[in-house]
C-alpha cells in the first residue's frame, strides 16, 4: 500500500502489542468512528460511557465478543480529536495479552466499521497532522528496532525534536537571508539595498560551514552502519604492508625496495566488538608527468583516494630514521581522525620522541610489526578513537542519517553555489533561487518537503500498529 492509497477518512484499527503471549495486550483505534466502533462491541449497560469529551480517560468496559458466553474485561482508554497521538479521535483496548483474544478483538472492531491499519499507518496519520516530522517518525522506528542503550537513546533524541534542533535554525537563518534578497528585487529600481554583498556572503560562509559539519556526521553515521574505514598511510617503505600483516595475520608482499604496494589491500575485522575495514595504500610519494598515467600515477591516485574516505587514519613514521620535508607537512595537516603510528620499533635502542610540530592531543603510538611491541595499545586506541567518532556522529538514526545525507549535500551545493554568485556580483535573481533551492533540500530532511515515495519508503518498514 502506498502513501496515496491510505484511505485518512478511515477509521483503522490493529493490535499495538508486540508478538506472542503476555499478561496485557493492546488493541489501538484511531478515526471518526471510533466510538461508534467501541459502543457496537460494549456491553448495553456501558455504552453510554461511550460518548465524545474535551479530556483524555480511561473506562472499564465489558466487550461482547461472539461466542463467548461472558463479556471479555477491558480497560479502554479514550482520547478527544486533537489529543491523541494521531490527533484524531483514538482509543486502546487494553485487555488480556492472549493473541486470539487481541484478534477476536481486532476481528469485531472491523466488522462495526473499523479498517484493518496499514503497516506505519498510525505514525503517518500523525506525521500527516503535524505532530511529528519526518525525522521524528523515522525514530519511532529507531525505538522500536534498538539493539543496545546508545542505539535506543540516539533513537529517543531523535524523537525529541534533536534533528530538528540542528536544522531548523539553519533553515530559519537562510529563509530571513532569502527575503532580504527577494526585497532587494522588489526594490531594484530604488536602488535600495537590504543586505550588503559583504555581509551576505560572510552569513552565507557561516551557514555554509554549519552544514558542512552536519554533512560529515550524518555520511559518518551512515559508513558507521557497516564498517568504520581505518587506512594506514605514509612514505613509501615506512613499513605499513608489514604492519598491516601483523594487525590482520595476513600474509602479504614486504619488501625493503619502495613502493611495492601498488593497489591497496583491505581486511575486514572485528577489534573490541567494532566492525572495521583496515585499509593498506601505496607510499605517498611525488610522481612525475610522464608516469602521471602509469602504475605510479595510478596507485598514488588509489591511496588518495582511500585517505578521503578514510574515517581514521594511521600515519606511520619510520622510527629508524627522522621525518622528512613532506611527512613533516603532513603532520601538521593531521585533523583529530588520526593517530600517528611508529614502526620499526626494535630496529631502534630508544623510543622515537613524539614528532615536532604535532598537536598536543594527537596520538602517537610505537609499534613494532616484528615483536608485536604496541600492536595491542593500537587496537585499543582506533576502538577508542572510532567510538568517540560514533558517539559524535549518534545525533541522528540510520535511516535520517540515509534519507538525510543526500538532501544535506543538495544544501551545501546549494548554499556554494549561492555564495559563488554572491562573490562574482552576479544578479540577486540567481542568489535567491540558489538559497530557494538549499531551504527546500533542509526542508527535505525536516520533512516540511516531500514527496509520496519518500512516505512510502519510510513508512512501509514499520510493523502494522505502529
Amino acid at each position: 500500500m502506498t502513501a496515496s492509497s491510505y484511505r485518512l477518512g478511515d477509521t483503522i484499527a490493529a493490535v499495538a502489542s508486540g508478538p506472542g503471549g503476555a499478561p496485557r495486550g493492546i488493541v489501538r483505534i484511531s478515526g471518526p468512528l471510533t466510538i461508534p466502533v467501541l459502543r457496537k462491541l460494549a456491553v448495553p449497560e456501558h455504552r453510554e460511557q461511550l460518548r465524545p469529551g474535551r479530556f483524555a480517560r480511561r473506562l472499564a468496559l465489558g466487550l461482547q465478543l461472539p461466542g463467548w458466553q461472558l463479556p471479555l474485561e477491558a480497560q479502554v482508554f479514550l482520547w478527544p480529536q486533537g489529543r491523541s497521538y494521531t490527533r484524531e479521535a483514538a482509543a486502546e483496548v487494553h485487555t488480556w495479552g492472549s493473541p486470539p483474544v487481541l484478534q477476536a478483538v481486532l476481528e469485531q472492531l472491523c466488522r462495526a466499521g473499523a479498517r484493518p491499519a496499514a503497516p506505519g499507518e498510525f505514525t503517518l496519520r500523525a506525521f500527516l497532522s503535524g505532530r511529528l516530522d519526518l525525522a521524528q517518525a523515522e525514530a519511532v522506528l529507531g525505538v522500536i528496532q534498538a539493539q543496545d542503550p546508545q542505539e535506543l537513546q540516539t533513537a529517543l533524541d531523535q524523537l525529541a525534536g534533536g534533528v530538528g534542533r540542528l536544522l531548523l535554525p539553519v533553515q530559519e537563518e537562510l529563509l530571513e537571508l532569502l527575503a532580504h534578497v527577494e526585497a532587494g528585487l522588489d526594490f531594484v529600481e530604488e536602488d535600495i539595498q537590504f543586505i550588503s554583498p559583504e555581509e551576505l556572503a560572510r552569513q552565507l560562509d557561516r551557514l555554509l560551514d554549519q552544514l558542512q559539519q552536519l554533512q560529515r556526521q550524518f555520511q559518518q553515521r551512515r559508513r558507521a552502519e557497516s564498517r568504520w574505514r581505518v587506512v594506514l598511510c605514509g612514505s613509501p617503505n615506512v613499513g605499513k604492508s608489514s604492519l598491516f600483516a601483523a594487525l590482520t595475520g595476513q600474509a602479504v608482499l614486504v619488501s625493503p625496495t619502495p613502493g611495492t604496494t601498488r593497489d591497496y589491500l583491505q581486511a575486514e575485522l572485528l577489534w573490541g566488538g567494532m566492525p572495521l575495514a583496515l585499509v593498506d595504500t601505496a607510499g605517498a610519494e611525488a610522481v612525475s608527468t610522464e608516469k602521471q598515467g602509469g602504475v605510479e600515477g595510478q596507485a598514488q591516485h588509489l591511496a588518495r583516494q582511500q585517505q578521503e574516505q578514510a574515517d581514521l587514519v594511521l600515519f606511520c613514521l619510520d622510527s629508524t630514521r627522522t621525518p622528512n620535508a613532506w611527512e613533516q607537512e603532513q603532520l601538521s595537516r593531521l585533523g583529530s581522525q588520526a593517530i600517528v603510528v611508529w614502526t620499526k620499533a626494535d630496529l631502534v635502542p630508544r623510543r622515537p620522541s613524539r614528532p615536532p610540530g604535532l598537536a598536543a592531543q594527537m596520538p602517537v603510538l610505537v609499534t613494532s610489526s616484528r615483536t608485536g611491541e604496541g600492536l595491542g595499545e593500537l587496537r585499543r586506541g582506533v576502538v577508542e578513537k572510532l567510538r568517540g567518532l560514533g558517539s559524535s556522529t549518534a545525533s541522528v538514526i540510520p535511516a535520517t542519517a540515509a534519507r538525510g545525507a543526500e538532501a544535506l549535500g543538495g544544501a551545501v551545493q546549494s548554499l556554494e553555489e549561492a555564495l559563488r554568485l554572491v562573490q562574482a556580483r552576479e544578479p540577486e535573481e540567481l542568489v535567491a533561487a540558489a538559497l530557494r533551492s538549499g531551504a527546500d533540500w533542509l526542508g527535505q530532511v525536516l520533512g516540511t518537503v516531500y514527496t509520496e515515495d519518500i512516505l512510502d519508503r519510510i513508512f512501509s518498514r514499520f510493523c502494522i500498529g505502529k
